[in-house]
């Protein structure tokens, strides 16, 4: 690992993050618990789904050759799901069947109960069938041997049912991270303890990052907050780093004399791998490792906890679970004026987006202050501006990361000028 003096990149910086987290140990999970998990090896079929030509439908089993308007039938059998018939099909015979009953030896078509005179011993035939009508064939889903959930598929519903459909009751999965939080500081008080003394502030990055780190997978857990004292964060931070894949830390990394949590860091064995982003917001943030654990050090205004959580922490968690993040597009916007940026750093704008003939277009949610949680509550995307020039011009495009991905699909119908 390396150890950095200077602001970094933004782009370098998180290609860093990246370059030293690696995916966590392999495990077998019940299939009710593999949900938001990531297959980590080829999962494949051990039949054919359907095994059996089944019907697809209430209805009469018959030869299509025998199937004339008009004809009389014999029903000689019947054959539930579950449970096949036990006669054969003859020259103008039938057998009652059932949705994902066996079609029985003989017949090559099902004709729906609606299409006959109706359910009896005998039945005439008032529509046309052909040949494997209303028949699902054996293996038309997969056949034995597909590989029906690659490694690295993110495990939804529908992969559970497929899985569950091949008689798989668990799957190998890369473990889920554990992340603990751990918000520093002698001016927080925990919401709904006790109302606040002159000075102190409530918690919130702790309980804003632990939803998103459970937004993106994680099992995660917040601990009490920690003073502003050396040996208190000391044990803070020891106890967390016992516990946790991930640890994240909100305050107390700038340059502050209470700013501790970097020394404490060091103390207690993490390698600093960089301190420093030009990023706004988020240029203190601290990433560093110690043995398997990755530890974020996030400055303490909850904007920029949570700026630096979503663009740093994210990506890291999603790797280490082998997933792709498909819950954060990334799109290109426009602006109708002239965007400045006289930071010297890459903007993280908080943006909302409007679905127009051109494209996305973006407009700021208006004052972009580190400590302006409800700026983040209208905010769609952040689009990332500079740091190479001093904006963006009207019109010309940029990358923005999407927050709130149902924007997409609700707005790209509204195609408004």
């Amino acid at each position: 690992m390396q150890t950095q003096q200077k602001l970094l990149d933004f782009y370098e910086a998180l290609r860093l993050v990246l370059e030293h987290t690696g995916r966590l140990p392999v495990e077998r999970v019940p299939l009710q618990e593999a949900q938001g998990l990531a297959v980590a090896e080829d999962v494949r079929a051990q039949f054919d789904t359907p095994p059996f030509d089944n019907s697809a439908m209430d209805g009469y089993a018959i030869r299509s050759a025998d199937a004339e308007v008009g004809r009389e039938f014999r029903v000689v059998d019947e054959a539930p799901a579950g449970r096949p018939a036990e006669r054969d099909v003859g020259e103008g015979e039938a057998v009652k069947i059932f949705t994902g009953g066996v079609i029985p030896a003989g017949a090559d078509a099902v004709v729906p109960v609606e299409g006959t005179s109706g359910w009896g011993e005998s039945f005439e035939l008032r529509k046309e069938v052909a040949p494997a009508a209303n028949i699902r064939r054996a293996g038309e889903d997969v056949r034995e041997g597909d590989v029906i959930l690659p490694a690295g598929t993110e495990i939804g519903p529908p992969e559970i049912a497929l899985a569950a459909s091949q008689g798989y009751g668990s799957l190998p999965v890369y473990r889920r991270p554990k992340v603990v939080v751990l918000s520093t500081g002698s001016e927080l008080v925990q919401p709904g303890e006790r109302e606040l003394a002159p000075g102190e502030i409530y918690d919130s990055n702790s309980f804003a990052m632990v939803a998103q780190a459970r937004e993106a997978g994680a099992a995660a857990r917040k601990v009490s907050p920690a003073a502003d004292d050396a040996a208190a964060l000391r044990t803070a931070i020891r106890e967390a780093l016992g516990e946790a894949d991930v640890l994240v830390t909100s305050g107390g990394v700038s340059m502050g004399e209470k700013d501790l949590v970097r020394e404490a860091m060091h103390e207690l064995g993490v390698e600093r791998i960089f301190w420093g982003v030009k990023l706004k917001p988020g240029k203190p943030i601290l990433f560093g490792a110690r043995e398997d654990v990755r530890v974020f050090g996030i400055p303490g205004n909850p904007v920029s906890a949570m700026v630096c959580f979503e663009l740093f922490v994210r990506p890291a968690l999603v790797k280490m679970a082998g997933r792709e993040d498909r819950r954060r597009p990334r799109i290109r916007v426009y602006f109708d004026e002239e965007v400045k940026n006289a930071y010297g750093r890459l903007h993280a704008m908080r943006v909302r987006l409007e679905r127009t003939r051109r494209g996305w277009r973006a407009t700021s949610v208006g004052a972009q202050g580190s400590g302006l949680i409800s700026s983040l509550t209208k905010a769609d995307a952040l689009a990332m501006i500079g740091p190479e020039t001093g904006g963006v011009p009207a019109g010309e495009e940029v990358e923005a990361v999407v927050l709130r991905e149902d924007v997409l699909l609700r707005r790209s119908g509204a195609e408004r000028c």
